[in-house]
């Protein structure tokens, strides 16, 4: 399946609004002439916006998640794999149990998000540390297997992560926080 985010594309596609417990904003992306953006907060100085679309299916070992992305200055696009969400007292989705594979310009970063009683915490799982260059797009893959993950950054950088916590049945997505982050376009590829 493949959504891209151009306008009138996508926008009835199924896909939901994710947040954070860490975040009490519920943004929505703002539409560009080629992809989707993130937004500074009014009136705080370098600060935006997160937010984050992803499927309501799940999908297993097998599939494939390619996200074409691109970053100003220190922002932060990444993928989305969830596997435990809520609403919250008004209906917006609430991540719990997730890990963000995080690109930026100075490489990537995995980290895990776990909540208790809607008190988030998280945990960086690995960082990888290469150069990528900001306003340019790039393309984030995680090819998912059974307790593992194989990513690969623009055709090039190649990691295997083996995630003993990772389930069998996973929601699939991306966020974009810590600056400007540009989604171009989703792939999810089944067996």
């Amino acid at each position: 399946m493949l959504y891209t985010f151009t306008p009138g594309a996508w926008e009835d596609k199924g896909l939901q609004y994710a947040y954070s417990w860490r975040f009490e904003r519920f943004p929505q992306f703002r539409q560009e002439a080629d992809c989707i953006e993130n937004n500074p907060i009014p009136d705080v100085e370098n600060d935006f916006d997160y937010m984050g679309l992803m499927t309501p299916e799940r999908y297993g070992p097998g599939t494939t998640l390619s996200v074409k992305m691109r970053f100003e200055n220190l922002a932060a696009p990444m993928l989305l794999l969830s596997w435990e969400h809520e609403l919250d007292d008004e209906g917006h989705v609430r991540t719990l149990e997730y890990y963000e594979i995080v690109i930026w310009k100075y490489g990537l970063n995995v980290w895990r998000h776990y909540t208790n009683s809607r008190v988030p915490g998280h945990y960086l799982t690995l960082g990888a540390a290469f150069s990528l260059e900001e306003s340019t797009i790039h393309t984030l893959k995680a090819e998912i297997l059974s307790h593992r993950v194989k990513l690969t950054v623009d055709g090039g950088h190649s990691l295997d992560l083996y995630l003993p916590d990772l389930p069998e049945s996973l929601n699939l997505g991306f966020c974009a926080c810590e600056g400007i982050c540009g989604i171009y376009d989703m792939e999810i590829d089944t067996p």
